[in-house]
């Protein structure tokens, strides 16, 4: 996946690399923020890849998220049902 967006976008492969670390990073730790009693944790806004990847994770941890907001500031929210 890593290479297919850096070919899409023209990227050096390891600032793609960087950019999804970051963004796993950051949705997992919304996702133990959530998991620990926080009723909710909006994400920094996010390309609609980095979006996808943020759903499919709060998916795994059995949460639910929601983009919101319109682009270029769309970004993900994390919650319980």
């Amino acid at each position: 996946m890593e290479q297919s967006l850096a070919e899409m976008f023209n990227l050096p492969q390891d600032s793609v690399a960087a950019n999804f670390e970051e963004v796993t990073h950051q949705t997992e730790s919304a996702i133990q923020a959530v998991l620990s009693g926080q009723h909710w944790v909006d994400l920094p806004p996010a390309s609609a890849s980095e979006r996808r990847i943020q759903h499919e994770m709060a998916r795994q941890a059995n949460l639910v998220s929601q983009s919101f907001g319109k682009e270029p500031n769309r970004r993900v929210r994390i919650f319980r049902e």
